[in-house]
């Protein structure tokens, strides 16, 4: 096997015996699951993984890119497993590209959470705070001042 990080390795032309080697099946394997965890996510099908609204609402934000860069993985890898020859897709540097964007999507992840995770969560409060104080305030006006009964309509014969 050739260095995977060499110029010439990334930028030929894999052949039909090399496509499914074991670096493209785990490539494969990992950009499916992530695919389908990134939809899973992002449709809300994760409110009990994340019961904190706060972070489920910055996984359904990350999980929307994430979705992005999985797709477009998988589409480099079917392009090579097709062997169709389109703009250069199916070299494998595509492929490295992809793992690497995964890799800055993580990062950005964990330094967004660590920037701006406490403002959400204060913002968060201060919105359930004033939620509660216009709930109680409108049924203490709802008290004071019931609304007039609706008149019945009768049927016309």
């Amino acid at each position: 096997m050739d260095n995977p990080f060499s110029w010439n390795y990334l930028t030929t032309r894999p052949g039909s015996n090399e496509v499914f080697g074991p670096f493209a099946v785990l490539f494969l394997i990992f950009f499916a699951l992530g695919f389908l965890a990134s939809i899973i996510v992002y449709n809300g099908g994760a409110r009990k993984l994340f019961p904190n609204p706060v972070i489920h609402r910055m996984m359904r934000r990350w999980s929307g890119w994430a979705m992005t860069i999985f797709g477009f993985g998988l589409f480099f890898f079917a392009i090579r497993a097709l062997q169709i020859s389109l703009l250069t897709f199916e070299m494998r540097i595509w492929m490295w590209l992809s793992i690497l964007s995964v890799g800055g999507l993580v990062v950005y992840a964990v330094y967004d959470y660590s920037r701006n995770y406490n403002s959400a969560a204060k913002e968060y409060e201060d919105q359930n705070r004033k939620k509660q104080y216009m709930r109680a305030q409108q049924a203490g006006a709802a008290a004071m001042f019931p609304s007039p009964a609706r008149p019945v309509r009768r049927k016309k014969r």
